[in-house]
């Protein structure tokens, strides 16, 4: 049976005696998601890597050779449960004898353990009891969750790795506590552009470069190349009356994005919520037709990637060659397929823009030209355009961010 924690937020408590001739550093393994299949609560084995630990002597005057003893525990504080920092497993090793540094890791806490090597291949005696595991009535209660909802619920999941004298002291040398915050990273909900597909009159776009948004929660996850969050992919496609009947049958056809067919999604970064649609490698999003989008969220897990779905939005690229009757190119409507014009057209409106750019217009036969400035700042078209999806961000006294349109202030244009 898998059992799945969601990480949150991490923290980290290191104790030291300071008269420890040893050091311990240990490292939690950065899974946003953990089937623990891992941890048998009456053996202690596992499957999978939750911590590993270095041990070494903390200085060139400690004993040839150190004597000493390992504790593991996990414990479970979740008010869903009913669990008040409630041990979940603790286990130590019997007193063992090390001379040179020692790599383990949970792998190697298991009843049936009998030995390890230290990293010169030296072997070490190792054996493992299990002092204390959740009753199994709460472990019941516990796994019932867990196979109800597909992961462990809300709460604080602790473990906590000792090194103790051998002797029988039990003096603690050096303790380290890792304190998981469980949730689930599995919400994902677009914003922006569109709606259903029976609302594209409604929900239509001024620009063929759109800036896709939406919400989620975050991955507290840094992957081994140092990027930060949860990886996402998107898809956009053509919805084709004369072929589709549905926005699910459109989005699992021909897409627009990718490009190419076989990638099925195309990869547009981590930890994002939102992506402008590019100018190039993407096929183009033409005027007058409608088009559905997706997101896929991908949790890194011991199991690999899980993926995370969402629903599927749909929005109309507005045609600006139909006049306001619905007619394309009728009376003296002035038509382009020029993207600055385009972008200008969508910002000041259809009605002023052919009183400046139509027949008998002041501008009438002029194109802009490419200095583009904000606030005085230059910048190139596909910014301003990616603006005129999302608007100009402003933040409050109290940190809420709101989107406001465009001004136009002045054009430059030319013969």
């Amino acid at each position: 049976m898998k059992k799945l924690i969601n990480i949150l937020c991490l923290g980290l408590v290191s104790i030291l005696t300071a008269q420890s001739p040893i050091n311990l550093n240990v490292v939690i393994t950065p899974y946003v998601t953990y089937y623990l299949t891992s941890i048998d609560l009456s053996t202690g084995s596992s499957n999978i890597p939750i911590f590993q630990a270095t041990l070494s002597k903390s200085n060139p005057n400690s004993p040839d050779s150190v004597q000493a003893k390992i504790e593991f525990e996990m414990t479970i504080d979740s008010e869903f449960l009913g669990m008040d920092n409630e041990t979940l497993v603790l286990m130590d090793t019997e007193p063992f004898y090390f001379q040179n540094d020692i790599i383990l890791s949970n792998l190697d806490m298991t009843i049936d353990s009998r030995e390890i090597f230290d990293v010169t291949g030296q072997r070490i005696d190792f054996r493992v009891n299990i002092l204390e595991n959740i009753d199994m009535a709460r472990a019941d209660n516990l796994f019932n969750s867990v196979v109800q909802t597909g992961r462990l619920p809300d709460g604080n999941y602790s473990f906590r790795v000792s090194v103790m004298n051998g002797d029988e002291s039990g003096e603690v040398w050096e303790q380290v506590e890792e304190v998981i915050s469980v949730t689930s990273p599995t919400f994902l909900q677009l914003s922006s552009p569109g709606g259903v597909l029976a609302d594209t009159t409604i929900n239509e776009i001024f620009t063929s470069y759109p800036v896709l948004q939406w919400e989620s929660d975050p991955c507290n996850y840094v992957d081994s190349e140092g990027n930060y969050g949860c990886r996402y992919y998107l898809r956009v496609a053509e919805f084709d009356p004369a072929t589709h009947s549905s926005v699910d049958e459109a989005i699992e056809s021909t897409t627009r994005l990718p490009l190419n067919q076989s990638l099925g999604w195309a990869f547009v970064g981590n930890g994002i919520t939102s992506f402008q649609y590019p100018a190039s490698d993407a096929g183009e999003l033409e005027q007058g037709k409608v088009y559905v989008w997706q997101v896929l969220k991908a949790l890194t897990t011991t199991a690999g990637l899980d993926g995370v779905v969402s629903d599927i939005m749909a929005f109309k690229v507005k045609d600006f060659t139909e006049t306001g009757d619905g007619d394309a190119g009728s009376g003296s409507a002035e038509t382009t397929t020029d993207p600055a014009m385009l972008t200008l057209q969508s910002l000041i409106g259809n009605d002023q823009y052919q009183a400046f750019f139509g027949q008998g217009g002041p501008a009438y036969g002029y194109t802009l030209t490419d200095n583009i400035t904000n606030d005085g700042t230059a910048v190139d078209l596909s910014f301003i355009q990616s603006l005129l999806s999302q608007g100009v961000a402003e933040t409050d006294s109290v940190g809420t961010v709101s989107y406001l349109p465009l001004n136009v202030v002045s054009v430059e244009v030319t013969e």
